[in-house]
């Protein structure tokens, strides 16, 4: 199975993380990170990937003091491009990848920064594709609103097939250094972007030349229908949020159909759910660890996160209603269809109410959180690879970064065990990692 831990501190998945005992507070420092990377690779870990958003999230009058004063999350962004070239210094084979938005930041840009650190890494970054989803994201760039989520994904397709060209506008064997003959590149084999539909994006040819992996791997995880579709046409990584096995497998199946549709081959697209783990030496000890992480939940701090998450007035709600008709009453506050889908339908299913809700996304945004041992978390881990459900996970951590060396020091090894992941990385390029054992 393949494995890619999403890293995003202070806030993480879990609310507390910034203020727990167990988690690092220099998160601010170079340090960080590269003892992250560090920490991953000795893992074997696919890929450690920084997520983005050029906003501090906003609640329902448009402020932000909510977001701020509790640590929510997206109160502390780091570059993500900056951050991938500190882990790319300090490793030598874990894959990297960093967000770049496809709505404010122009194709030859993306494609050179990510080219930049494909050469400087080795051939081991990816692009996680993202379109920006609020308002307050597109003012910080100097627009009045975030266009139309299908105007969003209408410019993500010219941009992403714009990028892609840009990438190809050096043969492989472009560069030739042959000095006795005085000539540094051949032109006969660099080109300008070939002529599309509509106006050209950029015109080429990009400054550099091909990279270790031919170009860098591309990543997405868009969750609507717009966005599965999306991830059917150019992804070769998705990340998925989904709440169950069946949900897993369900969008594990369709994505792999749709690619399909299109003519890909549905095996050159990995699809990773995202699971946070709590492990412990025993099970005992694992459920002993997930309730001390629930007691520094605060009643009503987590409703005032959920009312911010929902643009909703924290006074108006009502602990003990129904979180569904709550959601329902809030549909598109949060910018992700995908993501309200799918707390629909934990609401729906479980009955929650608000107060319950509020929990669950404090704990972990309603992604799988099993507990145990390690024999009993690469127990739920395997049952899911093996039935259909995933090709591998993206490891959410809980605490950073003890969650991560938790599941390094004990889960992996125990999947190694059962010969389900690599005990040594045997491919020198991301691309490499991910299409090794299809």
């Amino acid at each position: 199975m393949h494995l890619v831990a999403m890293v995003h501190p202070p806030t993480s998945q879990y609310a507390e993380n910034w203020r727990h005992p167990l988690a690092r507070t220099d998160w601010l420092a170079a340090r960080f990170y590269a003892d992250l990377a560090r920490t991953l690779e000795r893992g074997c870990f696919d890929m450690m990937f920084m997520p983005d958003a050029l906003a501090v999230p906003e609640d329902h009058d448009g402020g932000y003091a909510t977001t701020v004063r509790t640590g929510g999350k997206g109160t502390v962004y780091l570059d993500p491009v900056v951050t991938a070239s500190v882990a790319a210094s300090v490793t030598t084979h874990l894959g990297l990848g960093a967000t770049m938005s496809t709505t404010f930041v122009p194709p030859y840009l993306i494609a050179r920064t990510m080219l930049t650190l494909d050469h400087l890494s080795g051939g081991r970054m990816a692009w996680n594709i993202v379109t920006s989803t609020t308002d307050a994201e597109a003012r910080n760039l100097g627009l009045p609103a975030i266009p139309a989520k299908d105007e969003r994904y209408d410019l993500a397709d010219r941009v992403v097939q714009t990028v892609l060209d840009l990438w190809e506008t050096w043969t492989p064997d472009a560069l030739r250094l042959e000095g006795s003959a005085r000539v540094f590149a051949d032109p006969s084999r660099i080109a300008r972007v070939p002529e599309r539909d509509g106006s050209p994006l950029s015109r080429g040819p990009i400054t550099l030349p091909r990279s270790p992996q031919g170009r860098p791997v591309l990543m997405q995880a868009g969750a609507s229908e717009r966005g599965k579709a999306f991830a059917a046409r150019w992804a070769e990584v998705v990340f998925v949020a989904a709440d169950s096995a069946e949900t897993m497998r369900s969008m594990r199946t369709e994505l792999r159909g749709r690619a399909a549709s299109l003519g890909r081959d549905p095996d050159t697209i990995v699809v990773l759910p995202a699971v946070q783990p709590i492990v412990g030496a025993t099970d005992d000890g694992a459920r002993y660890r997930l309730a001390e992480l629930e007691s520094f939940l605060d009643e009503d701090e987590i409703l005032t996160m959920l009312a911010r998450l929902l643009h909703a007035d924290p006074s108006q709600l009502d602990p003990a209603g129904d979180a569904t008709a709550l959601i329902e009453a809030h549909r598109g506050s949060t910018g992700s269809a995908g993501f309200e889908e799918m707390l629909l339908r934990v609401c729906r299913t479980e009955g929650l109410t608000t107060q319950e809700l509020a929990a669950r996304q404090a704990m972990s945004q309603l992604k799988p959180q099993p507990a145990g041992s390690p024999a009993t978390i690469a127990d739920y881990l395997c049952e899911l690879f093996e039935s259909g459900a995933a090709d591998g996970f993206v490891v959410m951590s809980a605490l950073y970064p003890s969650s991560l060396e938790d599941f390094v020091d004990g889960v992996v090894p125990e999947l190694q065990r059962r010969g389900r992941f690599r005990r040594a990385y045997d491919q020198s390029t991301l691309r490499g990692l991910l299409s090794a054992h299809r």
